[in-house]
């Protein structure tokens, strides 16, 4: 059990192992976007953060096979991650409203959006 981020946590996903964690929130820094390993003590166990997603992230979505990481934040937008490379490829408006579902397809060629709009 420990503090992810510093306001509120709102969705979690497992990165390639069960012992490597992605979490997405809000915090007074706008690291909104985490990644954690669970098998060091607590005090190690953020291995990096994001800063991205004003006033939060609200959703989390894994790409395996890219090894990508895709996020959708309060303001409509969305991040794409690079997991190997720890860093922001790609920021884009996909609605006015907060994100609030992220789906992929099974190969991987495309993911859906929804938004409380």
């Amino acid at each position: 059990s420990w503090q992810c981020h510093s306001k509120t946590t709102s969705d979690f996903a497992f990165i390639t192992s069960s012992s490597l964690v992605a979490t997405s929130g809000q915090s007074n820094d706008n690291r909104n976007v985490c990644l954690w390993d669970t098998l060091v003590s607590s005090g190690n166990s953020l291995i990096h953060s994001f800063t991205c997603h004003d006033h939060g992230a609200t959703v989390l979505q894994y790409a395996p096979k890219h090894q990508l990481l895709i996020s959708g934040g309060r303001k409509g937008y969305i991040c794409i991650f690079d997991i190997r490379q720890r860093q922001i490829l790609y920021t884009f408006q996909a609605h006015e409203s907060a994100v609030k579902a992220l789906a992929l397809d099974p190969s991987e060629d495309y993911f859906v959006t929804g938004s409380a709009e």
